[in-house]
């Protein structure tokens, strides 16, 4: 489930660098021609290349590169040596720290969610409501979870609809906000019977059926609807796409076991191994800090 550091040195003649600590100023152009030839990435693949900034690790500068073709859209992480000669492909591991400490940085925590603030496990989702295998690990999750580790696991729930091949998932997440909004518990209600229904709905009647269930949840209906009728809570969904997107997310579910990806479906045996893992992690191994992953603001084996 983890993946071998590799060093991949550039010869990136006439990259500049700054005089002082700050990050070094890359050529670009060259920093794709080099990744393109090295990764094999295809003509039509388009780079955007963002300015190295600050990583947790001390002389290496974090460089997000965002890839597309067409709608299809997926970043990849890579770490650059001070002086630019070298770049990371993969992770870079400090003893002293978790493992999973630069995805801890910058894995959202702020969705609907269940089990206790300070639970040792924290455990992001990142799903979509039309998504068969989402539908499967969300049974598998709200199952298990609560039974098995009641105070020992908080669960998270983050948006991530693939638009380009399921019709209503956008949809679906930003009217679970709307439910969410009014009542937390609410969400789960509909976290809950959407994916038990999930066959049942289609484009044209998902208000519906949504404004059934804010019904019953006794919530504000006419707040609700007209929450999604304007996408008031659009932006709250784009912003945890965007977060999946920079966490590299290629398939749906994906979810992070305290900071560990994990991939896919996974049946209960395999997932209670990792949570077992964690658990039971080695002494001199740091978990998560509180106060970077387990805030909470509001009352997710294929690994990498």
């Amino acid at each position: 489930m983890l993946r071998m550091l590799t060093l991949a040195a550039l010869a990136l003649g006439g990259l500049a660098f700054a005089a002082d600590s700050s990050a070094p100023a890359i050529d670009k152009q060259k920093l794709e021609t080099y990744l393109r030839y090295a990764e094999g990435y295809a003509s039509q693949v388009k780079f955007a290349i963002d300015d190295p900034t600050a990583s947790p690790y001390k002389g290496y500068f974090r460089v997000l590169v965002h890839l597309s073709n067409g709608p299809q859209k997926l970043e990849r992480v890579y770490y650059m040596t001070r002086d630019g000669r070298y770049i990371v492909n993969g992770n870079v591991w400090d003893l002293s720290e978790s493992p999973f400490l630069d995805t801890l940085e910058h894995l959202p925590t702020n969705g609907p969610s269940f089990g206790p603030a300070d639970a040792k496990i924290t455990i992001a989702v990142f799903s979509d409501f039309e998504c068969p295998y989402c539908r499967e690990l969300a049974q598998t999750i709200r199952t298990n979870i609560p039974k098995k580790y009641p105070t020992q696991v908080r669960v998270i729930f983050e948006d991530f609809p693939l638009e380009s091949i399921h019709k209503w998932a956008r949809a679906a997440a930003e009217a679970s906000h709307c439910m969410a909004e009014q009542k937390p518990e609410a969400f789960w209600a509909f976290h809950d019977w959407i994916f038990e229904h999930q066959q049942e709905i289609n484009p044209s009647n998902l208000s519906e059926k949504t404004l059934a269930i804010a019904k019953q949840q006794n919530l504000d209906v006419a707040k609700v609807a007209s929450c999604m009728d304007t996408h008031a809570t659009a932006a709250e969904v784009t912003r945890n796409l965007e977060a999946g997107q920079a966490l590299q997310i290629q398939q749906t579910p994906t979810f992070f076991v305290n900071g560990r990806t994990v991939g896919g479906a996974i049946p209960w045996d395999t997932m209670n191994t990792v949570l077992q893992m964690e658990l039971n992690r080695p002494k001199g191994i740091p978990g998560p800090s509180p106060e970077k992953c387990c805030e909470v603001t509001m009352p997710t084996v294929t690994g990498k």
